[in-house]
C-alpha cells in the first residue's frame, strides 16, 4: 500500500498541465482507496493521533481482577509493576492465576500491550503489590 501511495505522489508531482496524467492517476488512486477500505473492513486501523486516555490507575488485587476492560477504542495500554510482588497478566477472558497467565511482571517490569489488542486484560498479584495502568484511546 505504501508503495502505491508513493508512486501516486511521485506521478502527481510531475503534472504541469493537461488531463492525461491526471486521468491515469485516478485509476491508481481508486485502487488505493479500495485497498484502504478493505483494510478498514478487516479491522486494520489506520495510524492516527491519540485523543485521550485513562490513567494512570492502580491495580492491587491478590485475587483475579480486571486490569482493563475490553474497549474497541483502545489504541494502547501500558502496565508498570511498581510493587514488590510478581504481577501475572492474561490477555483474554481466561481467569488469571499464578500458574496460568500470558506474562509475568516482576517488580520494576513494564508491559506495553500490543496496540491492536482491544480485549479484556486480567491479572493477579502473587503477593501484595501495586501496578500503574494507563490506557490510550
Amino acid at each position: 500500500m505504501g508503495r502505491q501511495l508513493n508512486q501516486i505522489l511521485s506521478d502527481l508531482s510531475n503534472i504541469t498541465s493537461g488531463t492525461s496524467v491526471i486521468n491515469v492517476n485516478l485509476t491508481d488512486i481508486e485502487a488505493l482507496l479500495t485497498t484502504l477500505q478493505a483494510d478498514v473492513a478487516d479491522g486494520i486501523r489506520l495510524p492516527n493521533a491519540t485523543t485521550g486516555g485513562t490513567g494512570p490507575t492502580t491495580f492491587t488485587s491478590t485475587s483475579y481482577g480486571t486490569i482493563a476492560t475490553s474497549s474497541t477504542g483502545r489504541l494502547g495500554c501500558q502496565v508498570f509493576n511498581e510493587g514488590a510482588g510478581n504481577l501475572h497478566i492474561t490477555l483474554g477472558t481466561s481467569t488469571t492465576t499464578t500458574s496460568l497467565y500470558t506474562v509475568r511482571l516482576a517488580s520494576g517490569d513494564y508491559l506495553e500491550v500490543p496496540s491492536n489488542y482491544t480485549g479484556l486484560i486480567g491479572g493477579i498479584f502473587a503477593t501484595a503489590g501495586t501496578a500503574r495502568v494507563t490506557q490510550v484511546s
